[in-house]
């Protein structure tokens, strides 16, 4: 299977979060994708990430499909990609804000986090 950032490059925004989102919903069931979710969660929580001025830049939910990668050689993966189902200014910040940020090493690859900011 091709990696998730190869097959960005060649898609349009629809496509690429398409893609994204098939890779978790093939493993949200997972219990180590469970685990890894509440473990991302908490540290979500402590580092405050989605608590940023996103919330009020647009109504309605967006829903994000944080891609995480990780090079071997490396102690921490990496949220190497984030797609959004809209592309409002309310997706864009949520996308900054999570984007190149180190993270706990998933227990798979390719790993895809779906959140959904309200």
């Amino acid at each position: 299977m091709a990696s998730l950032a190869a097959m960005a490059a060649t898609a349009s925004a629809d496509e690429a979060f398409a893609n994204a989102k098939r890779v978790w919903e093939n493993s949200k069931d997972r219990k180590e994708y469970r685990q890894y979710a509440k473990e991302f969660v908490e540290l979500n929580n402590r580092l405050e990430l989605d608590q940023k001025r996103c919330y009020g830049m647009a109504r309605g939910p967006v829903e994000l499909m944080l891609v995480i990668t990780h090079d071997r050689d490396t102690e921490f993966a990496k949220i190497e990609q984030v797609f959004a189902d809209v592309y409002n200014a309310k997706a864009r910040c949520f996308i900054s804000s999570y984007e190149g940020i180190p993270t706990m090493v998933p227990p798979f690859l390719p790993f895809v986090l779906q959140m959904t900011m309200r």
